[in-house]
C-alpha cells in the first residue's frame, strides 16, 4: 500500500509500466518458442536434448520473473525515475535471455555462449533483486510485516542467484562446462541462506 506522498498520476504510470512490461515478457516467451527448430530426425530429440532442456528452463525462468514482477508491482514498486530506469533495464535483460538462448541453439558448447547466458540471467535476477530491495527501503510504502519479511527473503535469494551467475563469468577461460558447474553453487548457497533465515527467526 502506498501513502499520500506520491505525485499525482502515479497510479496511472504504474499501470502503464505494468502493461508495457507484460507485453515485453509475453513477446520474450513467444521468441523463445520461435527459437526452437525441428530436428532432422526424431532420434535427435534424444541424442541432442540440451537445446530443448535450455528452452524449457528459460521458459520457466521467464514465467517466474513475470510472477516476481507481478508481486513487485503489487506491493513494492514506486514509479520514480530510478525505479522506471531499473524496470526498463530488467525488461532488456529478459529480452537478452531470449537472444542468449538463440545463441545456445546455434553455437552449443562455446564458452562465449555460456557467458552470454549467465550474464543475461544474472543481470535479470540482480535487477529484480535491486528493485525489491529499493521498494523495501522506501518509506512511502506501507505493507504488513509478513509481506515485508517475505520480500526480504525473496530479494536475498534473487541476489544470491545473480551473484553466482555473474561470478561464473570468471571461469570463462576454463570453458563452458566449468561455468555450468559453477551455476550449481547457487543450490547450496540458497540452502545456507534458508538455514540462516530460520535460525534468525527462531
Amino acid at each position: 500500500m502506498l501513502d499520500k506522498a506520491l505525485p499525482h498520476g502515479h497510479d496511472h504510470m504504474v499501470r502503464r509500466l505494468e502493461a508495457f512490461s507484460d507485453i515485453v515478457i509475453a513477446f520474450s516467451l513467444s521468441e523463445l518458442a520461435f527459437s526452437l527448430h525441428v530436428p532432422s530426425s526424431a532420434s535427435d530429440l534424444l541424442t541432442h536434448p540440451n537445446g530443448y532442456l535450455a528452452f524449457a528452463a528459460s521458459f520457466a525462468v521467464v514465467c517466474s520473473i513475470w510472477w516476481l514482477h507481478n508481486r513487485l508491482f503489487a506491493h513494492f514498486f514506486v514509479a520514480d525515475t530510478l525505479s522506471i530506469v531499473l524496470n526498463f533495464a530488467l525488461l532488456a535483460a529478459i529480452v537478452m535471455v531470449t537472444f542468449a538462448l538463440q545463441l545456445f541453439f546455434r553455437f552449443e558448447g562455446e564458452p562465449i555462449v555460456a557467458a552470454a547466458y549467465a550474464f543475461s540471467l544474472g543481470l535479470m535476477y540482480g535487477l529484480i533483486a535491486i528493485l525489491y530491495a529499493k521498494g523495501l527501503r522506501d518509506e512511502r510504502i506501507t505493507v504488513s510485516d509478513e509481506l515485508r519479511r517475505e520480500a526480504t527473503r525473496r530479494s536475498r535469494r534473487l541476489g544470491v542467484v545473480a551473484v553466482v551467475l555473474l561470478g561464473s563469468l570468471f571461469a570463462y577461460r576454463l570453458g563452458s562446462q566449468t561455468m555450468e558447474y559453477c551455476w550449481l553453487a547457487m543450490l547450496p548457497a540458497i540452502a545456507a541462506l534458508r538455514i540462516a533465515e530460520r535460525n534468525r527467526t527462531a
